[in-house]
């Protein structure tokens, strides 16, 4: 301003204005000129997360090195733990502020087809499928059936082969767990899920089945996502001993997946939480908790300025 005024002689006061600054503000700038501009940045607000609680994610996050479930996912495990009440956005900032978010993401690309019409109940849609585990450098057959609404694995089995026989006989046996469903299953165009054999059993179970589209994985996609998941999460990183030993870390870690692990699909419930619908009753509890926060962290400054 004073540059501007020393050159046309227009008067500070008309420049200020026209500038749209009011003559206070002007007068303060002046009174500062040559002092460092120090903001209120510092001031705590009363929405500030306190140093306790940011110590407890910065720990937690470290005790999770390894981030194959992201800093949502570790958000609302430490609402569910007690450990913090911090929203995922801000996990991701105290994460970012100590150098701690994962570097990496998916390139998602062009938007994928949904398949088929998503359930809204379990025991809509049953997926199967068929995938290879390897153990002590052999490979066996994983199969698995999933609850299409919950993501939910009702039963599996770790096979030596790939007969028609091992696939009928899950079948039979998850019906036995749930004799009330009528679900359609959904698998590919193997030769186990095409056989006559197969579909009389369907038949006879009362079950219906279709047949995911040539060249359209997406149809099936849940459980092919849960088979990278398995692969990724537990076989990848477990030292196996023997074919039972496999089997039985296999059904702890899936045990761990219907039960324990927050599944981000499922708004970071377990599938087993869909599957009993206590999605609702979770949620309130959660934002329950939240709203407990905000009240004491409001508390805790209020206190901190009067000391």
């Amino acid at each position: 301003m004073q540059k501007i005024h020393e050159k046309t002689e227009i008067k500070v006061s008309v420049l200020v204005a026209f500038a749209g600054v009011s003559k206070s503000t002007w007068h303060e700038w002046r009174t500062r000129k040559g002092i460092e501009t120090r903001h209120n940045h510092e001031t705590p607000k009363l929405n500030w997360y306190t140093p306790e609680e940011r110590k407890a994610v910065v720990k937690y996050v470290l005790t999770h090195k390894n981030f194959l479930y992201g800093y949502r996912y570790l958000a609302w495990q430490m609402i569910d733990e007690n450990v913090a009440f911090v929203r995922p956005a801000s996990v991701y900032n105290i994460m970012k502020e100590y150098d701690l978010v994962h570097k990496w993401a998916k390139n998602e690309g062009e938007a994928k087809k949904k398949g088929f019409d998503q359930p809204e109940a379990p025991h809509e849609q049953w997926h199967t499928d068929i995938s290879y585990v390897k153990v002590l450098g052999v490979f066996y057959y994983f199969i698995s059936i999933m609850d299409g609404y919950s993501r939910k694995i009702l039963d599996w089995a770790l096979c030596e082969n790939m007969e028609g026989i091992n696939i009928e006989l899950l079948v039979a046996r998850v019906k036995e767990k749930y004799p009330e469903a009528r679900a359609r299953i959904i698998h590919d165009n193997g030769k186990q899920f095409i056989s006559q054999d197969f579909k009389s059993l369907i038949s006879l179970l009362e079950l219906y089945e279709t047949a995911a589209r040539v060249c359209h994985p997406q149809s099936n996609g849940k459980l092919e996502r849960f088979h990278s998941t398995l692969k990724t999460e537990h076989v990848r990183q477990t030292a196996y001993f023997s074919y039972e030993d496999a089997k039985e870390k296999m059904a702890q870690w899936i045990d761990f997946y219907n039960n324990g692990r927050l599944h981000g699909a499922l708004l970071y419930l377990t599938p087993q939480d869909y599957f009993e619908g206590r999605k609702e009753s979770r949620l309130a509890e959660r934002r329950e908790k939240l709203h407990t926060a905000d009240i004491n962290r409001k508390a805790y400054w209020l206190q901190q300025q009067q000391a």
